[in-house]
């Protein structure tokens, strides 16, 4: 026979905690918006990275004039539009999300493992004899 003890310990181990309103615990719905986030400015880099090889001439000049409020913008040329592409589509996307997500908890091991498998994904889609077999290039 269970001790009282022993009876309001297996109950509280069975029960989750409930938040409340005041409590200071971020929910994972923010981790979650910051990944998706970081995925979507990630994509936005190999979009416009993929854009400048595919049509250098058209997308060179359009991707400097974007890199040009950069500080130096000008002297890494077009990576500099690249990177203010990637860097308004993550703090945008971000800036929408966070309060979209933030009222909401998720199984972070799944996002982790998504967020991770994504990155991975588009990281091998920058290498250039990744994307020059995509598009049928020779190497």
């Amino acid at each position: 026979m269970e001790t009282e003890y022993e009876q309001a310990e297996s109950q509280q181990i069975k029960e989750t905690p409930q938040r409340t309103e005041t409590s200071k615990q971020p929910r994972s719905g923010e981790a979650v918006a910051a990944m998706a986030a970081v995925v979507l400015g990630m994509a936005a880099l190999t979009a416009a990275h993929w854009w400048s090889a595919a049509d250098a001439p058209h997308a060179n000049p359009k991707l400097l004039q974007w890199g040009s409020w950069l500080p130096n913008g000008h002297r890494i040329g077009p990576f500099a539009g690249k990177q203010a592409a990637a860097l308004v589509v993550w703090l945008t996307s971000w800036l929408i999300l966070l309060p979209l997500l933030m009222r909401f908890d998720f199984k972070l091991r799944k996002w982790t493992y998504a967020f991770a498998t994504i990155m991975l994904i588009l990281l091998i889609l920058l290498w250039p004899p990744v994307y020059h077999a995509l598009f049928g290039w020779p190497a």
